[in-house]
């Protein structure tokens, strides 16, 4: 939260039950476009987390201090999702994106506890483990392709290069589902293959997901497009 305040973020609160942190910066037009990460991590004795969720988070308060203070489009309204991961003997099926989904869940009741009202809400893009060093992001297959497109080519703008944006993925589960559940577009930008093996890859979900295994080019790569698409985004 300090360095949300020190961003310059208007109306930072946390939720509750879930601790969804939530700030905004304003736009002149109205509606409001969710941009998130999961800052919880997973309760594995030892786990640091480094890419699954801090990678997102620290791309999120980048894009909160680099993004002008006002925005000529929607708000933005920045969350740092509690609770997208599930409890220990729980599936993720049944027990994750409770934070994301209590957020949709105040929106949908007219806006409570800082959730800008559902109707309003115009798109929702989503950034999860986007700091592995061998980083690509493909379409995820309940994304919204127009959204993904966006981020696509303002990589080739900014870099030459749509890299490491391109193909496509399967459907998964996260913090984006309850917004697509509610009727609003939205984009995982996810890369779900983390470590040697077969996805989601050796590294997912245990100890190995450590500073030794993620790259500050990766978090470039994706943010700079961000930061040149999110003020576009209608």
């Amino acid at each position: 939260m300090k360095r949300l305040r020190a961003a310059g973020i208007h109306g930072i609160r946390v939720q509750h039950p879930y601790r969804n942190v939530i700030g905004r910066i304003p736009g002149r037009q109205a509606g409001t476009v969710v941009v998130g990460a999961h800052h919880d991590t997973k309760d594995i004795p030892g786990f640091v987390g480094a890419n699954d969720g801090a990678s997102g988070v620290a791309l999120v308060l980048e894009l909160a201090r680099a993004l002008p203070s006002r925005l000529d489009g929607p708000s933005i309204e920045m969350v740092f999702f509690d609770a997208e991961e599930s409890p220990q003997g729980v599936s993720f099926e049944s027990g994750g994106v409770r934070g994301s989904e209590q957020f949709v869940r105040y929106a949908l009741d007219g806006g409570r506890q800082g959730s800008p009202p559902l109707a309003g809400v115009r798109a929702m893009v989503l950034f999860d483990m986007v700091a592995d060093c061998d980083l690509a992001i493909p379409l995820e297959a309940n994304s919204d392709s127009s959204l993904y497109t966006a981020f696509a080519d303002a990589a080739q703008t900014v870099s030459g290069s749509t890299a490491p944006f391109g193909g496509e993925a399967a459907g998964v589960l996260d913090d984006h589902t309850p917004f697509i559940q509610a009727g609003v577009p939205a984009v995982d930008l996810i890369d779900f293959d983390y470590g040697p093996g077969p996805s989601p890859g050796a590294w997912w979900h245990t100890r190995d997901d450590d500073l030794g295994h993620v790259c500050a080019r990766s978090l470039g790569a994706v943010g700079a497009p961000a930061l040149a698409a999110l003020p576009g985004i209608r």
